[in-house]
């Protein structure tokens, strides 16, 4: 495996030191290397541990050495109540029944207090900046330097199985057979979200951050696509005027982790065709451009303006196009961000999953979109990111998920 070069001795040392904590997971991303196959690099516990595959063709799934990590272990499907409450567990080759398989589910009923979500436990993460190596390490105890990012006082976190959809009475679920919600601002969706429960929040900020360590770390690579599937990233159809290629949040089978190449598929990662899909990006009001600056909620406080958010110090050029960074600099309690130069990778190189950066990008407040869209193509990604529209935008590919 290649590796990035470092001059003196005192930065090796720091490395070894770093990578030394035999009683963690973790991962090395080599920033400096665009072969996404070899920029991941596993250290710690899990050092030679054989990845995570998903096969694409036979929609099946393997989880290598990581059968029995904690997380994926109890990564399942629940019917949660609004509250955050577990009401149930599903079936997790077939949502429509209960986990004993027979008794049918609420997993269509948008009537439900609650919805369609899947368990992801509690972990800590640390990340440390060499180089252009980002180094990150996950224990499940609290140890120095270790920060449960996007769990609070949490023992676990509810993702979202299914895109957000909003009723006619304004309420925001997460429910299967339901049309995705779109032409709505960034305030509309939190009223629905509010509507939904006052403690819900949009899927984004660190939790996502977290996942896409995880993600990078089970799978030992950085093309996401690549190694989980490309979802429904060229689905995109004029003709259809409702949904315009956006799936209808369809109960997708196969359990865990569900990959596909033919581009107009619902893919599933963590149980979630919301991760794995690319049907519509999903808005994460807790990363914002303001001025050029990227600003970040590490708490999940609302504040589309950035006013009340931390300065992360990384300033964004006005570009107007797709571009493909290579280092991803760490901010503690959050996770990573690319910052310039802002090339050097690819679809197929690097991070493999595109940002979006605005021509005018330092002459407004943008709130992130996240993971894509059904015209992107191989833009999409867990890690892609679009950094173009401010908070009153709407269109039919801006929508939302709930996060409990």
């Amino acid at each position: 495996m290649s590796k990035t070069f470092i001059a003196d001795k005192e930065t090796l040392d720091k490395v070894y030191a770093i990578v030394s904590d035999n009683d963690c997971y973790g991962f090395i991303e080599h920033c400096a290397i665009k072969n996404p196959a070899q920029r991941i690099e596993y250290i710690g516990l899990n050092k030679n541990y054989t990845p995570l595959t998903v096969d694409k063709a036979a929609h099946t799934f393997s989880l290598g050495s990581w059968a029995t990590f904690p997380v994926l272990t109890e990564n399942k499907p629940y019917m949660v109540k609004s509250n955050g409450a577990e009401d149930y567990q599903l079936s997790e080759t077939d949502y429509t029944k209960k986990a004993d398989g027979v008794t049918s589910s609420d997993v269509a009923d948008d009537t439900y207090d609650g919805g369609a979500f899947s368990k992801l436990i509690r972990i800590y993460r640390k990340q440390e900046w060499v180089g252009h190596d980002r180094i990150v390490l996950f224990s499940f105890e609290e140890k120095e330097g270790f920060t449960a990012d996007g769990f609070g006082d949490a023992p676990c976190r509810w993702i979202p199985m299914f895109y957000g959809s909003i009723d006619t009475n304004g309420k925001a679920h997460s429910t299967a057979n339901t049309h995705l919600s779109k032409n709505k601002t960034t305030a509309e969706q939190y009223t629905a979200i509010q509507n939904f429960n006052a403690n819900a929040k949009f899927f984004g900020g660190p939790i996502v951050e977290v996942i896409i360590d995880l993600l990078m770390m089970f799978a030992k690579t950085s093309d996401m696509q690549g190694a989980y599937g490309d979802g429904n990233m060229s689905g995109y159809d004029a003709s259809d005027t409702t949904d315009y290629g956006m799936k209808t949040n369809n109960v997708v089978g196969g359990g865990q982790f569900y990959g596909s190449t033919d581009g107009t598929s619902l893919n599933k990662i963590l149980h979630s065709v919301v991760l794995g899909s690319y049907s519509q990006w999903m808005r994460d009001p807790y990363e914002v451009v303001v001025n050029g600056k990227v600003k970040v909620s590490k708490d999940y406080t609302y504040d589309p303006t950035g006013a009340t958010y931390e300065d992360t110090g990384i300033m964004v050029p006005n570009i107007g196009n797709w571009t493909y960074p290579l280092d991803y600099y760490p901010v503690k309690g959050y996770g990573s961000i690319p910052i310039a130069p802002y090339s050097g990778g690819s679809t197929a190189e690097g991070p493999c999953d595109g940002t979006y950066v605005a021509a005018d990008q330092s002459t407004k407040t943008a709130v992130s979109l996240r993971f894509g869209y059904c015209d992107n193509g191989a833009h999409d990604g867990v890690r892609a990111r679009n950094w173009n529209h401010v908070a009153t935008n709407t269109y039919w590919n801006f929508g939302f998920a709930l996060f409990l």
